[in-house]
């Protein structure tokens, strides 16, 4: 399937789709950086393909997906026809190795199928060194406006994917070169494992848990875990347990509550405003605005080639033109002023964050910012400050090469005080990095800190 060749006349009408569907439904298309680069690019790519008579599969995604990274969007994702995400590409043969990058920034081997890379740092793979491999990846990867966390968070999330999606020639062996903690060098030619072992190699790799729970290191403070705001029981599940939890903090007479939304990828966006009113000490608001781009279902393009949900034709009615022209979707309840729950904590608060907090969990993040609602530890966040594009998508089939593009279709403006500069995430106030010892230890670098 990679190497795959399609003739450029095939190539063409889906790279005119995907110019389409951008410039047609996407609300945050222009939102955090510049339309024309984001289309200049396109045909660059238009006249790449132009000059050859086919180009293979591979080629051609890895060609169109930075192009969409431009539009600084983290919820616009390229889903290729395989399963397995991300491991599309060289699927029976991907680098053995998890990694984490470092206090000093260098990306470290935390676990192998090569004992003795273990507590080394990559230098170069097949010749190429890790910097460029790096800067290769980073282009390749979907970031929220101008977020500096979020691509390198990802890449230690999926290093192999990444390398063998964006990067990897062939199905191996590896040459890789590491370096020990003073500098010694050694070469391990590596066999490739297939993506079935890498996700036994990368089992029980995080000091962070996968569920909500609450907890109490001492007397007075308590431990709040959100690892997701998507409850795999129901939003009602997760209601029940936020009030369950915020009886328990009363009960204790908590002085300081932290936060941990560290690896919260999202979920139901009501449920970011849920967890806010439980630490309000005021009367807030959440979303500002939500902007679309079309009304109704006959002004998508590409009709017979894209999957709308079923809800779509009757969100018209909740959509309507203000005075600056721009189409507002007027039906959602994080909308409005909103009071501070009955049980509210109005202690002191600290927030766990890193650059994937993302989506529902920077959107709470941004308005306990906004609200000066705390101390915020770990990295800038995953998502940004001022808001994302997300809400439902539309699923365009691109009809030569059967990749999926998803669009999200809803702009989400967050009602936050503004910040001066380019959008980014939400900044820690205190910087949180794991050491070569936390990583290989599996310590939590944020619980030292916390203690004191």
């Amino acid at each position: 399937m990679p190497e795959r060749k399609y003739p450029s006349a095939a190539l063409l009408p889906d790279l005119e789709m995907v110019r389409s569907a951008v410039v047609t439904l996407h609300p945050g298309f222009g939102r955090f950086g510049p339309r024309e680069e984001v289309l200049h690019a396109l045909d660059s790519v238009s006249n790449v393909i132009k000059r050859n008579d086919s180009t293979a599969f591979i080629a051609f995604y890895r060609m169109v997906n930075p192009v969409l990274t431009k539009i600084r969007c983290g919820h616009t994702k390229f889903f290729p026809p395989m399963k397995g995400f991300p491991f599309y590409f060289f699927t029976d043969s991907v680098l053995p190795v998890i990694v984490r990058f470092d206090n000093s920034g260098q990306l470290l081997v935390t676990r192998s199928g090569y004992p003795e890379a273990v507590g080394k740092y990559v230098k170069s793979i097949n010749g190429q060194p890790i910097e460029s491999v790096l800067n290769a990846l980073r282009g390749q990867l979907f970031v929220d406006a101008h977020a500096q966390t979020s691509a390198d968070a990802q890449i230690q999330q999926y290093f192999s994917a990444w390398y063998a999606d964006f990067v990897q020639l062939d199905r191996g062996p590896f040459t890789v070169v590491l370096a020990d903690e003073h500098g010694v060098q050694t070469t391990i030619a590596m066999a490739g494992i297939s993506t079935d072992a890498w996700q036994v190699l990368n089992r029980n790799t995080s000091y962070l848990t996968g569920h909500n729970h609450l907890s109490f290191p001492s007397d007075t403070v308590a431990r709040l875990r959100i690892a997701t705001f998507y409850p795999q029981q129901g939003n009602k599940y997760f209601r029940r347990f936020l009030d369950s939890a915020f009886v328990q903090i009363r009960s204790r007479k908590v002085q300081r509550l932290i936060i941990d939304v560290r690896g919260n990828e999202g979920g139901n966006d009501a449920l970011g405003k849920d967890l806010y009113a439980y630490i309000a000490r005021n009367d807030f608001r959440y979303y500002d605005r939500i902007e679309v781009k079309v009304k109704r279902k006959k002004d998508v393009p590409g009709r017979g080639n894209v999957y709308l949900p079923r809800f779509i034709g009757l969100a018209r009615w909740f959509v309507r033109k203000d005075a600056r022209d721009r189409l507002l979707f007027k039906k959602h309840q994080n909308f409005g002023i909103h009071h501070p729950h009955r049980r509210a904590y109005t202690g002191n608060v600290t927030f766990l964050m890193d650059g994937l907090s993302y989506s529902v969990t920077s959107e709470f993040l941004a308005v306990a910012r906004s609200e000066n609602r705390g101390v915020f530890m770990g990295e800038e966040s995953g998502g940004a400050y001022q808001g994302d594009n997300s809400g439902t998508f539309a699923i365009y089939k691109l009809p030569a090469t059967g990749l999926d593009l998803g669009i999200p279709l809803g702009g989400y403006y967050m009602a936050v005080k503004p910040e001066a500069g380019a959008p980014r995430g939400i900044l820690p106030d205190v910087a949180v990095k794991s050491s070569r010892e936390d990583l290989l230890s599996g310590r939590d670098p944020a619980d030292v800190l916390l203690a004191k």
